[in-house]
Parts: C-alpha cells; structure tokens; sequence
C-alpha cells in the first residue's frame, strides 16, 4: 500500500478538522483533563521530581542533550523528602471524601480549599533576638508522608533547637489540624500564627497546575482584598471567621493570645504584629503562644455547616457534565458540630489513623525505593477522587472534580478494594442513561458547532452522559472488570438490560462495514483521555475496536452466566476480531495500525501510539507472540527521552510520548507518564 512503501518519518499523523456527513459523529474538543496518578508508579515519581530547567525564562524542550532535569523529591521510605525547597501549594491533603482539602508545599504555609479559597494559615516563630515566619528559616525539611506532610524546621533563632511540624486534613469533617513541637531551645520561643482571607474565589480549574495566569505557588497566596468582609469573633483561645463561602472555627492551645491584624501588612511580620488591635477592612486573626521544650501544641481550623455555603461546579465541568437526571447524588454535606481545644489530640490521632490507613493499603517492599513510596502515595491518590455523599467517583481531585463518567478513573475502586464503592459509582450511571424509544430516522449534524458534533444522536437510546463524548465505554469496561474482581452476579443481572443498551448503541452509531464482506471495525469517538485533538474522520480505530471486541466477549460470558442469549455477542466478537486482522494487522511490521480511513483510499495508518498498544494488551486481542511483537514497535519507533539529571539515580530511566505524530497538540503527543 501507497503509506507502507513511504518513509516512516513522512508517515506522521496530520491533525486537521474535517468536513462530516450526516450520519457520521465526529468528535468536539475538551478542555485539558486533569491528571491522575496510575500504573507507571516508578516513572511517575520521578518525573514528578524533576523541575524543567529554563534558559532566559523559557523551558527547555525534549531535544537530544537538553533533557537533563535535577531531582527535587527523594524517597525515603514511603516519604517524598526535599531539603529547602521552593515550592508552595503543590502537595494537596485530601481528609473527608469531599472537595474540601489543605494544600500544602515544600514551605510550611497553607490555604484551605472549600472549593473556593478558605483562608491562608502562616506560621512564625519570636524570640528576643527576632522574628521571622518558618518559611524563611535558614533550614527547612519538608517530608510529603502520603496523606500528610511534615516539617522539620531549624534556624539560628532557635539556636540549637528543631522545630516539628505536622499537618493532617481532619478525618471525620472539613478541616485542618496541626501539631508542633519544639525540641531543646536556646532560649524562649513564641510560636506565632495569622490566618484569614476566605474569599471563596475557585479560579479557572479550582487551581489545577498550569491553568492559571501564575504559578500556584503565586496563585494561592493571599491578597488583602480577599479579606474584605470576612467578620472574626474571638473567645478566649478560640475565634469565629464568618465570611460568605464558609464559616471557620479556630482553635489555640491553651494560654494562646488571639487579636485581628490589619491584611495589608501581610508581607511583614513585623508590621503585622504592630497592626494588632488595629481597626481594618482586611482583618486577619493573629495568635500567639510560647511553645516549651518536647510539649506538643495543636492547632485546628473546622468548617462548620451555615446556609449559604457553594459546592456547585464551576460552568467549565458543567458544559461538559450533563447527564440525565435521576435519584440521589447531591452535593450537600452534612458537618458535623465544632471540637473544643481539649478535643484536639484526638482528632490530630484520628487523622493520622485514617492517613495510615489509607497510605498502607497496598504496601510494596522491593528494591526500588521509588516504587515503595510511590504505592502509599497511589492508595491515597485513589481515596482522593472518591465524593462519598455523591457516591461517585470523579474526574479529578483537584481539578475536574466532577462527575465525569469517562476515562479511567472508576478502576481504582476494585484495584484497591472497594468494591463497596465500585458498584455505588456504576449504580450511580445507570440510573442516568437514556432508555427513550429509538428514532426511525437519522438526526443530523449540529449546525451550531458547524456540524462537527451530532449530539442529537449521540443522545438517544443507550447513552448515559449525555456530554459530548462516548463515554460509556471507558464506564463498560470498568464495569465488566468489577465482575471479575467481585463474581457479583445478583448486580450483573441488574445491570444486564444497561450494558444491552449500550452495546446497542455502540452498534448503531459507532460501527463501520470494511473489506467485501463489510467486517465491523468501531469508530474512536472521543473516547479515551486522549480524545482532545484526536480526529479518525470516521474510520476503524484500533484502540476503540479492541474494547468493542473485549466487551462483546465479556458480555457473551456474562450471557451464558444470566441464562440470557449469548449468541449475537460471541458473533460480534469474532467478526470484529477478523476485521482487526483483516484491516488493521501489519504483518510485514508486527503491530496494529493506528486506524484504517472509511473514505477515499481507505489507508492503514501505521505510525500507531501508545494507547493503541496498551489498550489493545488490556483487552486481549493479540496472542502473546503478537503482544511482543507490538512491544518492540513501542521499543523501536516511539521516542525514548531519557530522565537522567543531578540527584536522578544512575540507569536507564526513560520517559515515552504518547505518539510521535506532528505538529504538537495538546494530548496527542504528551510526555505524560501519568496518563499510560
């Protein structure tokens, strides 16, 4: 064929908008999917510990000798540890299964998250010869213990003395709790607080990294305006912050000095301390408390419940998010009454219960640290994208949290033993998908979107999302592993009549004749994370076709298990399995192609990407030859950027990108290790 006899390097993928026929769905765009920590826990880790390096203020691409990165985090343990690092706001703390979380960073300096801004807490120590807040200590060791992070603090200050901090989102409601402890000071030290600004702003993604106009570490620091109208309420050791997005109630350890400073004076500890007393439209509360040799103090910071508070989504998820109404799953939640300072020890205890809890689900003992580390932080990532009133999982956990049905975010429940929570998100779905009568006649086109979208069609009999995408079949597949996972047979059968539906409704719009004897190869309509620039013009995909071949065969045995007709699935199984074959097997190159066109030609596109291998893996469609076969494709003809640097271990670390194809979109060609 005409693309095999030309240069691998010319084969390269154009993506380019299309016209579209009538009864065709092409697919739309979405916006920048967060991401999520999965399988390549290694590689992640170190990834993830590395700072591009910028020359005159721009980063360094992935060219051949510019690839060098330092390392920032190294494990110890289950601990990512970084010695005086730059960074604030990067490590987010999740507690309660809500949207509610702490986000902390490599300097002790933390902002509440309700969504919406909740208030920044900084932290500052005073003795006789100065003062100085703790994230300008001349020392600073920052320690991300999944679920938690840790300060140890030393500085001339305090002499011979070490400063501790722990910091834990509270376990049982919204909050923050923290405990310090000074060991063997010089000489008498106060430890000084100030806390305020809950201004409810949420930002463009709810402060997802690189889709503000600044820095997160810039982003979320506070501004005096945020302070406008936040009204405190002092009571001995204890206050009140009532502002709109949220109520607060803070609690001092005992003997603790609580006064409202002035917000202007914010980047100045020392005219902060002046201000106290002071009258201000941009109040803050300011404490103080002398801290002893090895007694420990506790702060806490709890959200109470008030009747204006704002959980909804920001317009950016709800353009996305639309599916059908059906019961239950609001976002309201139910806060419990504040704690007393006596009961804070206990609920600081109860916090690290559930962190180690959570962070030791899964525990890995290899010779990788990386690995080690990275399965505590993999357990909490997963508990993380949990909602528990909506009974849900979500897209994200920082940004797009939202209840998107799509992707793979849903396997996290069986792979880590909550199946509980795993049947709840697909009881949850299937609820909302479409059972409407289905129409003799085609829908056409939406002219709005100039006819690049037929979401008239994508929403009929079948569908349950009703967005944009297809997002059942990332919702089939998890559903058909959870079966595996569980043998529940008494929820297969509930479920049986939705995944009829859906294979119907794959069936319907999605399946395209091929070769004379019109073999089924399926359509890729937006339907794996990748799906932001990627464009098939309505041809067989690869990665699409395999999970209709998986499913299909998955539903024939689950058939066969209901006492229902298996037939018409082990049909379609394996006349998808000779179209893939037939119309997508390379056999002079040993991998699938990424698509064959429906139109003109109908080309074979060689130059596949990583999703169509490991897809295609997951749903068992090469033998095990052929499955080696494709690996060295991924070995001989996707980049290899090697991840070497100061700190970086010595070996043959390397990171892929998703595809080779040109020019650079967003999605289609990622060096993103997170989304493999």
């Amino acid at each position: 064929m005409l693309q095999e006899l030309l240069p691998l390097e010319t084969r390269h993928q154009v993506i380019s908008r299309s016209a579209i026929t009538n009864d065709r769905l092409i697919m739309g765009r979405r916006r920048r999917p967060s991401l999520f920590l999965t399988e390549a826990l290694w590689l992640l880790v170190l990834l993830v510990a590395v700072v591009p390096i910028r020359i005159s203020g721009q980063s360094k691409g992935n060219f051949r000798g510019q690839t060098e990165r330092p390392l920032r985090y190294q494990p110890q343990g289950t601990d990512f540890v970084i010695e005086n690092g730059k960074e604030f706001f990067n490590r987010p703390l999740y507690g309660t299964n809500t949207a509610f979380r702490v986000d902390a960073g490599d300097r002790p300096e933390f902002v509440l998250y309700l969504p919406g801004r909740g208030g920044n807490l900084r932290l500052a120590i005073k003795t006789a010869a100065g003062q100085k807040w703790l994230f300008d200590a001349e020392r600073v060791v920052a320690r991300y213990r999944p679920g938690s992070m840790l300060y140890e603090i030393h500085d001339p200050l305090l002499g011979s003395g070490k400063l501790s901090l722990a910091v834990l989102p509270m376990s049982t409601t919204e909050g923050l709790v923290l405990r310090a402890e000074l060991q063997h000071p010089s000489a008498p030290v106060e430890l000084v607080w100030a806390y305020g600004g809950s201004s409810g702003e949420r930002g463009r993604r709810d402060g997802d990294i690189g889709t503000e106009q600044v820095p997160m570490s810039q982003f979320f620091q506070l501004k005096p305006e945020f302070c406008r109208g936040n009204m405190f309420a002092i009571e001995g050791n204890t206050f009140t912050l009532r502002s709109k997005p949220a109520t607060i109630i803070g609690l001092a350890p005992p003997d603790s000095q609580l006064t409202i400073v002035d917000a202007t004076h914010w980047a100045s500890l020392d005219k902060l301390l002046a201000s106290a007393g002071a009258a201000s439209d941009f109040p803050l509360v300011l404490g103080r408390v002398a801290i002893g040799n090895g007694a420990p103090l506790h702060l806490g910071f709890q959200r109470v419940s008030q009747t204006s508070d704002d959980r909804g989504e920001l317009d950016t998820y709800l353009a996305v998010r639309k599916e059908q109404a059906g019961p239950g799953g609001g976002p309201a939640v139910n806060l419990p009454p504040a704690y007393t300072v006596e009961d804070l020890p206990r609920v600081f205890e109860a916090a690290e219960y559930q962190r180690r809890a959570l962070a030791e689900k899964v525990v890995a003992d290899t010779p990788d640290p990386f690995i080690n580390a990275a399965v505590a932080a993999l357990s909490v990532s997963g508990d993380s994208v949990w909602d528990e009133p909506q009974g849900a999982f979500m897209h994200g956990a920082v940004a797009w949290r939202s209840k998107l049905l799509g992707w793979r975010g849903p396997y996290v429940g069986d792979a880590l033993g909550w199946h509980d929570r795993a049947r709840r998100h697909f009881d949850y779905w299937t609820t909302r998908q479409n059972t409407e009568p289905i129409s003799s006649s085609s829908p056409l086109p939406d002219a709005s979107v100039n006819f690049a979208r037929n979401e008239p069609a994508l929403h009929t009999n079948g569908d349950m999302s009703k967005s944009h995408y297809d997002m059942n079949v990332v919702y089939i597949d998890a559903l058909f592993r959870h079966f595996l996972w569980t043998g529940d047979l008494d929820f297969a059968r509930k479920v049986w009549p939705a995944i009829e539906r859906h294979l119907a409704w794959e069936r319907r719009l999605f399946r395209r004749p091929f070769g004379a004897k019109g073999l089924p190869l399926y359509e890729a309509y937006t339907v794996i994370w990748a799906s932001d620039d990627l464009q098939y013009h309505g041809g067989g995909v690869t990665h699409s076709t395999a999970y209709n071949y998986y499913h299909n065969r998955m539903a024939a045995k689950l058939a066969k298990l209901l006492g229902a007709d298996a037939t018409p699935y082990d049909r379609e199984a394996q006349l998808i399995a000779q179209a893939m074959r037939q119309e997508l097997w390379l056999q002079n190159r040993g991998w699938f192609a990424e698509w064959r066109d429906l139109l003109g030609l109908r080309l074979a596109h060689p130059n596949a990407a990583l999703w169509t291998f490991y897809h295609t893996l997951d749903s068992e469609v090469p033998t095990s030859f052929e499955a080696w076969q494709m690996s060295r494709f991924v070995d001989t003809q996707i980049a290899h950027i090697p991840v070497h640097g100061p700190g970086v271990p010595v070996g043959d670390y390397h990171t892929l990108p998703t595809t080779s194809w040109m020019p650079y979109t967003w999605s289609t060609n990622n060096v993103a290790p997170a989304y493999m």
